[in-house]
């Protein structure tokens, strides 16, 4: 029954508590159901799409929720289960969903901009090219993350053993001692990507309701999983990283109802239905009073120190996106804001879709708690402590101990274990569902996340190259007109210079230098799509291909939270400007802030013990120090113009 009132407690402080703090967040804000959104003056069937709110909820949720508020709280659970569920809620409560409702309803106020180009009217330049440069390395370091664990969760085979199976079953393909489990998501992933486009024509182009295409989406997901128990698909990892890397390619610069909307659309309801029967499980098992033998403990704050580090920034940075996370920031600034019909839509699925992603994180704990004993997830999850610790307890159990750590098997084996101790049914069934849950979450995650790192590209080449024919234009656009001179900058409906939606339509100068030859073209070939995607993709795999798993999640997770910190004073200086109340955006920022510092500096110092070894995320780490640095004082100084100026001189 522990389980249940913990399951309990938890919706009902985010649920109840999200409800009252939103709308007192909303009050502060301003929020106007009457405004016209950039989805709505900007449409263009490309980029700004007005599209009903649960589709963008769903496109919403699938892109912020990837890997995070499942694979953290496994990882961190060692630091046991109180501390990660008290974190997971209140942090979720009070700064990831302030986070997110506030960067997406600036972002919508702005045109649709990124938070790299808001930073920039209210910043300058400078800070814009610092600010792009951190997201690109931060961008690459969530794919990179996110790549490799959606490589290892297709590739999966469990111990035939720790299944339960006999030895005579067909449903699975066995492998020696070893069960494929992986093959099976994998064909789910290709049957579902690829009907993706006629879902998008279909609620897009022919306006079909969205509860039938809700209908054809659930069918779709049962009928993709069905061919992957038939025809699973094997490959190594290394093949699907490549394959993977080449679906986002093309993702990143088609439409986005061909791939990016709808195929959200069609994943979302696997994580829906996944959700719903965790909650299930965990309710049944809660009733029957059952949990595994020696299971996770309450505190264990010394066996997670030395696994993880000192519990604080530890367990804040690892859990990542259970309680905060800036990729959110991206999401909400790149492709949600740019299809929003309403301003309430932000705070609906800003704020509302980071507590589902908190709700998860606690299911996932909840899962743990019922479904893991303490050695089995220590052999998978923190193979180094269980062998070091552990040795006599494993040697008499007759345990395996993972050669490296293995949190999609530490997931899986929980929900293998959940569903039998709930419905006594074979570890096997749970554990192929807690794996197509998984690769559900991670898939959707990656080609937006390159998608966004493709519009930074091209911001960074369009802030130097803007005086540049070739840049003169929007990217993308046909060959530039003439320019008239002394053609008058617009100016926005605050009275500052305006900048559209991103920096791709800016105006640059009034006669800017014609190019021929060689340098026409380079500049033909920044301007493609892409190329630019090509560029983003490259990045992900130099970090998912040198960057060790423990020390990739580690510095993707700071990276992230810092990201957090960084839209937070953001939003604080966007309301002071306007003469607004700050304070519930500045001082989660600043908490946030500290925690990433710390945790950036133990990482150097770790990293440069072995500065060959781990070259890429050393120099990951110290351009992100250096720029956070940066950031940091340009922020400091502009609030404190700010306060030097009269009241009637401030926005």
């Amino acid at each position: 029954m522990t389980t249940l009132m913990l399951l309990i407690a938890a919706a009902g402080v985010l649920g109840v508590g999200g409800v009252f703090y939103s709308r007192f967040l909303a009050r502060r804000l301003g929020e106007d159901p009457s405004r016209p959104t950039p989805a709505v003056e900007k449409a263009d069937g490309v980029d700004y799409v007005p599209t009903p709110t649960p589709v963008v909820f769903a496109h919403h949720f699938a892109s912020i929720a990837g890997a995070g508020p499942i694979l953290g709280p496994v990882i961190a659970i060692v630091y046991g289960w109180v501390p990660a569920l008290i974190w997971v809620v209140l942090g979720g409560l009070f700064i990831g969903a302030t986070h997110d409702y506030l960067t997406c309803y600036i972002a919508t106020r702005e045109g649709g901009q990124s938070i790299a180009t808001i930073a920039r009217r209210m910043l300058g330049k400078d800070v814009f090219v610092a600010l792009t440069i951190f997201l690109i390395v931060m961008l690459a370091l969530v794919c990179a993350a996110f790549l490799n664990a959606s490589a290892i969760a297709l590739t999966s085979v469990l111990p035939f053993d720790r299944l339960e199976l006999p030895a005579t079953q067909t449903l699975f393909r066995v492998d020696g001692n070893k069960v494929v489990i992986g093959g099976i998501a994998s064909m789910s992933v290709i049957c579902i990507t690829a009907v993706a486009p006629l879902m998008g024509w279909m609620y897009i182009r022919k306006k079909v309701a969205v509860w039938k295409c809700s209908l054809l989406a659930i069918l779709v997901c049962a009928a993709a999983i069905t061919v992957g128990l038939f025809y699973p698909v094997t490959l190594k990892p290394l093949a699907w990283k490549l394959m993977l890397s080449t679906y986002v390619l093309v993702a990143a610069g088609v439409p986005v109802w061909i791939f990016l909307q709808s195929r959200d659309f069609i994943n979302v309801h696997i994580l829906y239905v996944g959700m719903g029967a965790l909650v299930v499980t965990l309710v049944v098992a809660a009733l029957r009073g059952d949990a595994a033998a020696g299971g996770i403990p309450a505190t264990n704050v010394a066996e997670g120190a030395e696994a993880l580090g000192m519990i604080w920034p530890g367990m804040f940075i690892v859990i990542a996106c259970g309680a905060v996370s800036g990729f959110h920031s991206l999401c909400a600034g790149g492709t949600t804001c740019k299809q929003l019909t309403s301003e309430p839509a932000a705070r609906k699925i800003g704020y509302y879709g980071m507590l589902l992603e908190s709700f998860l994180a606690v299911c996932v704990i909840g899962v743990l708690i019922v479904g893991a004993s303490k050695l089995d997830y220590l052999c998978d999850v923190h193979p180094a402590i269980a062998a070091k610790q552990y040795s006599a307890e494993i040697a008499r159990a007759n345990l395996a101990v993972a050669a490296k750590p293995n949190w999609v098997l530490g997931f899986a084996m929980a929900v293998g274990n959940a569903v039998k101790v709930a419905f006594g049914l074979p570890i096997a069934v749970g554990a192929l569902a807690g794996m197509v849950l998984l690769e559900g979450f991670l898939v959707t995650t990656l080609d937006t996340a390159i998608r966004l790192t493709r519009y930074l590209i091209e911001e960074v080449w369009r802030t130097f190259l803007v005086g540049y024919d070739q840049f003169a234009a929007p990217v993308g656009a046909a060959e530039p007109k003439a320019w008239r001179k002394g053609e008058p900058t617009p100016a926005g409906a605050d009275g500052l210079p305006a900048v559209p939606a991103t920096t791709d339509q800016v105006t640059g100068p009034a006669f800017p230098t014609d190019t021929t030859g060689p340098l026409r073209w380079i500049l033909k070939l920044l301007r493609m799509y892409w190329f630019n995607s090509a560029i983003a993709v490259a990045l992900m795999l130099a970090f998912a291909l040198t960057g060790g798993q423990n020390a990739l999640w580690k510095i993707f997770a700071t990276s992230n939270q810092l990201l957090a910190a960084i839209g937070l004073a953001l939003a604080a200086l966007w309301l002071l400007r306007r003469r607004k109340r700050a304070w519930f955006a500045f001082v989660p920022g600043m908490l946030m802030l500290a925690t990433t510092a710390t945790s950036l500096v133990i990482l150097l110092v770790g990293f440069a013990k072995d500065p060959k070894g781990n070259a890429t995320l050393l120099t990951a780490d110290i351009v992100i120090l250096i720029i956070a640095a940066y950031l940091f004082f340009a922020g400091v100084r502009a609030a404190v113009a700010h306060f030097r100026k009269p009241a009637a001189e401030t926005r």
